[in-house]
């Protein structure tokens, strides 16, 4: 039996696997590490059994255990661990083994679920503190906590979730003293948090924003805008022919018709001078938008279709 006194340490998180536990008496702190800081996770009292997962699994043990008071605990070795099983049925062990398989699989599944349930909420944060700071940039360890209390999410977790909307191109990580996030298009937290929260009220939201045509118009708007567009009235304008160009330098095999722009105008993306509905299409001689909302626009269109698939790929290879 095994001894241990108030703030004595069973094992560290991390440290390989070599033998199980069973507690017969006293509790003590399951803690996990959260960058430099220790995070309290629950506690483990009589006849808990720890250690178990990591020993099958031939795992480090994935947290530190730390006495709270006076505690007894029963070591138990690989060796002695398999002396036992050697006396049960040899279906048995095979049974635990697979219950076991199971349980981590199920406990790996939660974790992505917990990640994609605390999404919209992290792009609300993100958002919040981008219009706090009035910058793309930001301290991250507030927003983390924030998100902590709302969803329960871990800072490792956090963090693992942060990195695969990196690997989405969509934001970066600062290190220093303060690590912090940049985000390329501070807009587009917002705008991520809007779709969630719209699709989570209209089931028959369609995984593109945005048909092919209307992003390839769009993409061609926002070409032509940096090298021959101007500034008026707050919108920024660019020549009929100017478009025209754009579009059949960057996409020569599709057509620049006016049916194409039917739904962007509709839904106020795009307008025309003169008005769209009065004249005939050889007739219009400006485009104009407002240059950072279609840009807004056609990466929110980018990103919104790999959420549901990529991040959990992105985040897997973090």
């Amino acid at each position: 039996m095994k001894k241990l006194h108030s703030r004595d340490i069973l094992f560290k998180e991390g440290s390989e696997i070599q033998k199980l536990f069973v507690v017969h008496k006293g509790e003590l702190l399951i803690q996990k590490k959260e960058g430099s800081k220790l995070r309290n996770e629950g506690t483990v009292g009589p006849r808990s059994v720890v250690g178990i997962e990591a020993l099958f699994h031939k795992q480090p043990y994935p947290y530190t255990l730390r006495a709270m008071e006076s505690v007894d605990v029963e070591e138990v070795s690989k060796e002695d661990l398999q002396a036992a099983t050697e006396k049960l049925p040899v279906w048995f062990p095979q049974i635990l083994s697979i219950l076991a398989k199971r349980k981590q699989v199920l406990k790996e599944n939660k974790a992505k679920l917990d990640k994609i349930h605390a999404l919209p909420t992290l792009f609300f944060l993100c958002a919040r503190y981008i219009r706090h700071v009035k910058k793309d940039t930001f301290d991250l360890e507030p927003m983390i906590d924030d998100l902590r209390v709302v969803n329960g999410l871990g800072y490792n977790e956090t963090f693992e979730l942060l990195r695969g909307l990196c690997g989405l191109g969509i934001a970066e990580l600062l290190p220093g003293e303060n690590t912090q996030i940049h985000f390329y298009r501070k807009n587009l937290p917002a705008l991520l948090y809007r779709t969630l929260f719209l699709r989570m009220t209209n089931k028959n939201l369609p995984q593109s924003l945005l048909s092919a045509n209307e992003q390839t118009l769009l993409t061609a708007f926002i070409s032509a805008a940096k090298t021959k567009g101007f500034e008026k009235q707050g919108s920024t304008f660019v020549t009929a022919k100017n478009f025209e160009a754009a579009y059949k330098r960057l996409f020569p095999a599709l057509g620049f018709r006016r049916r194409g722009f039917e739904n962007l105008i509709h839904c106020g993306y795009l307008y025309t001078s003169p008005s769209f509905n009065t004249v005939d299409f050889s007739k219009i001689e400006f485009f104009y938008a407002e240059l950072e909302a279609v840009k807004d626009l056609v990466e929110l269109n980018r990103v919104y279709p790999l959420l549901d698939k990529r991040l959990l790929e992105a985040m897997n290879h973090a």
